[in-house]
């Protein structure tokens, strides 16, 4: 049996690549794997092209061959028009081939225009099987499919994290930021930035970060990790964290790094409602150690359950 995983990986970012390869991870022995994919793909799977026209033959080629279609990531977001109509053809192509579309790990909107809305809504008919990673995408998945979502969390909880228990003293300041069209973060980082003494520890999931964030501190070391276990390690050895992409806001949480969120899109936000973490725009001290562990504790249980869930559906149909 294969299935067929859906999404922007292949890109060069360290989220995409995370959730790929915990997904190859979870697979069944005798289970392939088909992925839509860039020019950087990491995960062993087979690649087939991800953009353009030249891309759907082989796309509903793979759905023909495949018993599921998985897609994963942010999916069906309107902050591009391909947000919304990549995964949203995808579904319905999927569907239409025999290939079952199911959500593990995904995360939902935001969809702000009633015609994204509508788009989502004519794909997410055809999905009964999704778990996603807050309770956000739920609610907009619950208004918008004939089915009901479960409260499932991020695939890089397959990965396990070492934390530190106390900050390092004296230890750099660790900084992710993304490009970002929106301005108004960028006055309240430089505010963050003029106040801060300490060394600057840039860190780039993307290789596009890295010029944002030489642009915002010039005196920064810039590291890219790899993998995202590479990239908490890092983190382990800093004082202070402030992240703005969401898969680096988590791994500076999971390592165990006071950390603030750049809250720039809507699933940052609510990343720093449901860890109880402060955001850039807050000056208030928060209860880190406490929040941390209430919230690592819950996204681990919560992820025991979708990996169960997710190997049961293998199973179920593989043997």
């Amino acid at each position: 049996m294969k299935i067929l995983i859906t999404g922007f990986f292949g890109e060069g970012n360290l989220g995409d690549e995370t959730i790929l390869q915990a997904i190859c991870n979870n697979l069944l022995p005798g289970i392939g794997s088909i992925t839509t994919s860039g020019t950087q793909m990491q995960a062993q799977t087979r690649a087939i092209r991800r953009r353009g026209l030249a891309a759907w033959p082989a796309y509903l080629c793979a759905a023909r061959e495949s018993r599921f279609a998985v897609f994963s990531g942010g999916i069906l977001q309107d902050w591009s028009f391909e947000g919304v109509t990549f995964f949203a053809l995808r579904i319905i192509a999927a569907s239409l081939m025999g290939c079952e579309p199911t959500l593990w790990g995904a995360g939902v909107g935001p969809l702000r225009s009633v015609g994204a809305k509508q788009i989502a809504r004519r794909a997410l008919r055809r999905v009964k099987i999704a778990w996603l990673r807050d309770a956000a995408s739920v609610d907009i998945f619950n208004e918008l499919a004939p089915c009901r979502a479960t409260l499932g969390t991020d695939w890089s909880w397959n990965f396990p994290v070492k934390w530190q228990k106390e900050p390092p003293q004296n230890a750099p300041m660790g900084l992710n930021l993304r490009k970002w069209p929106s301005n108004g973060w960028r006055e309240q980082m430089a505010h963050q930035l003029r106040h801060n003494e300490r060394k600057i520890a840039g860190l780039a999931a993307r290789k596009g970060d890295i010029q944002i964030i030489r642009e915002l501190a010039p005196t920064a070391s810039v590291f890219m990790p790899v993998t995202f276990v590479e990239f908490a390690d890092i983190c382990r050895n800093l004082s202070f964290g402030v992240a703005m992409r969401y898969h680096a806001a988590l791994a500076m949480l999971r390592a165990g790094v006071p950390v603030k969120f750049v809250a720039y899109d809507s699933k940052v936000s609510a990343l720093a409602r449901s860890a109880n973490i402060l955001t850039l725009q807050q000056n208030q001290i928060s209860d880190f150690r406490q929040a941390r562990e209430g919230f690592c504790g819950e996204n681990e249980e919560r992820f025991a359950l979708m990996q169960q869930a997710f190997k049961h559906m293998l199973s179920r149909d593989h043997l």
